[in-house]
C-alpha cells in the first residue's frame, strides 16, 4: 500500500546511512525515506544533495539540535499516512513494510521486533529478541537474517506496557502530542516521555513480532565515536531533566505531577545537586548562584525560579521538610518515591494518620516530613508539548 514514511536521523557516521539507505533500497525500492542531519560534519549533508531519488526526502542543516528536533523535522517533512523511526544502524526485513501496515490498520501505535546481537541481553522486553547475526554492516549475515525472518512462526502479538523508541504511528497520533521534547538533549528518555504522554491521552502500544528489523546497537549514538566518551553523562542528564518535568521515575506505579515545595534545613551544594529535580520549589537560605551557573546550561527549565528564601510564602500543593545533614541513599529513595508514597498513604485508612500525627495529611517517609495542603495533580497539562 505504500503507507509508511521510513524516518532516519542522520549524524555523521555516513558509511552507515549509506549501507542502511542502500539495504532498503535493494528491499523497497518505492518506500519513502526520509533523512534529516543536524550538525554533520563527516560528508553526510553532501551526500544526501548527491542523491537522485525521487522516493526520497531529506533535510540537513549545521546547526546543532537534539534527537527530538530531529525526528519532529522528519515528521513534518513526511508525506505518508503513518511514519516509523528507525536508526541508520539497522537492517530491515523483507516482510516489514507488509507487516506493519497490516498492524497499522488495527493499532495506531506499534512497535516492531528488534533482533540483535547480546549486547544488552539482559534487558528483557516483548518487542526484543536475542540472536547474533554480526555486530556490524560489514559482519552482517544478510541472507542467515532474511532465513530467520522467513522461518519465523507468524504471531498474533500483544499489548505491552514496555517503552520503546522502535515504533510507527499514525502521524496524527504523534501530531496531537506535539511529537518529541527536545527538553532532553541531546537525546536519552525523549522516547520515556513521548510513550508517557501518547498513553495519558489514550493511546497502548502494540507489539507486531511479525515486522522485524536487525539492530546493530547504538553504533551511531552511545557506541560512536562522537558519544562514547559523554554518553554517561548524558544519560544521567536527560534523566535529571525528565525527573524536573513529571516529578517521579518512569518506573514509578504513580504516574502524577505533584507541586512540590522543599523547604531544605542546613542547606549544601551536594544535597542541593541531588534534590533540586524533585521540587518546583526549594525554600532555604541556599545562595545557589554557583550551583545555577554550572546546571543552567544543562537544563530549559528556569532554575532562578526555582530556589526561594527561607522565609518566602510557599506556594506548592505538597510541603517536604528535609535536613540536608540526613542525606542517606535511604532517603533519596523517599524522594524517588513521593508520588507512590503519596497515593499509597492517601489511599490508606483514615484513622492511621489520624492516630500516629493527628491530620490525614501529614505523614513521614524515612526522614521526609510531608504535608498535602492540596490533591490536585497535573499530568495532563504535560501531555501536548509546549
Amino acid at each position: 500500500m505504500n503507507t509508511i514514511s521510513l524516518l532516519i536521523g542522520l549524524k555523521n557516521n555516513v558509511e552507515y546511512s549509506k549501507t542502511c539507505y542502500h539495504s532498503i533500497r535493494e528491499n523497497y525500492p518505492d518506500a519513502e525515506i526520509v533523512f534529516v542531519s543536524y550538525g554533520s560534519s563527516d560528508g553526510t549533508n553532501e551526500w544526501l544533495d548527491s542523491l537522485k531519488d525521487e522516493n526520497l526526502v531529506h533535510f540537513f542543516s549545521p546547526d546543532e539540535k537534539t534527537l527530538s528536533d530531529t525526528y519532529n523535522k522528519a515528521i513534518e517533512i513526511s508525506t505518508k499516512e503513518y511514519v516509523c523511526f528507525l536508526h541508520n544502524d539497522m537492517v530491515i526485513g523483507r516482510n516489514f513494510l507488509g507487516e506493519l501496515e497490516n498492524a497499522l490498520s488495527k493499532h495506531n501505535l506499534v512497535y516492531y521486533k528488534v533482533v540483535e546481537p547480546p549486547i544488552f541481553a539482559a534487558d528483557k522486553r516483548l518487542w526484543k529478541e536475542i540472536q547474533d547475526f554480526g555486530s556490524d554492516f560489514d559482519s552482517f549475515q544478510f541472507n542467515d537474517f532474511f532465513q530467520f525472518e522467513n522461518q519465523q512462526e507468524k504471531q498474533e502479538g500483544n499489548y505491552t506496557e514496555d517503552v520503546s523508541f522502535f515504533l510507527a504511528a499514525k502521524k496524527e497520533v504523534l501530531r496531537k502530542v506535539n511529537g518529541l521534547d527536545p527538553l532532553f538533549k541531546p537525546m536519552f528518555c525523549e522516547d520515556d516521555d513521548l510513550i508517557l504522554r501518547l498513553r495519558m491521552s489514550g493511546e497502548k502500544t502494540f507489539v507486531c513480532p511479525n515486522a522485524m528489523v536487525y539492530h546493530f546497537v547504538s553504533k551511531t549514538s552511545r557506541f560512536s565515536e562522537e558519544f562514547q566518551d559523554k554518553t554517561q553523562k548524558i544519560e544521567e542528564n536527560s534523566l535529571r531533566n525528565f525527573i524536573r518535568k513529571w516529578g517521579f521515575m518512569n518506573q514509578s506505579k504513580t504516574k502524577k505531577k505533584l507541586k512540590y515545595g522543599l523547604i531544605l534545613e542546613n542547606p549544601n551544594h551536594k544535597a542541593v545537586r541531588a534534590l533540586e529535580i524533585f521540587a518546583d520549589h526549594i525554600y532555604s537560605d541556599y545562595a545557589a548562584e554557583s550551583y545555577i551557573s554550572d546546571e543552567q546550561p544543562k537544563t530549559l527549565f528556569d532554575l532562578n525560579e526555582k530556589f526561594k528564601g527561607k522565609n518566602d510564602e510557599v506556594l506548592d500543593d505538597v510541603i517536604i521538610r528535609f535536613d540536608a545533614r540526613k542525606l542517606s541513599e535511604k532517603n533519596m529513595q523517599s524522594f524517588r518515591n513521593l508520588a507512590d508514597s503519596i497515593d499509597e498513604k492517601k489511599n490508606s485508612e483514615r484513622s492511621f494518620f489520624q492516630k500516629v500525627f493527628g491530620k490525614q495529611n501529614h505523614f513521614k517517609s524515612n526522614n521526609l516530613r510531608i504535608e498535602v495542603l492540596k490533591d490536585a495533580s497535573y499530568e495532563r497539562e504535560l501531555i501536548q508539548r509546549k
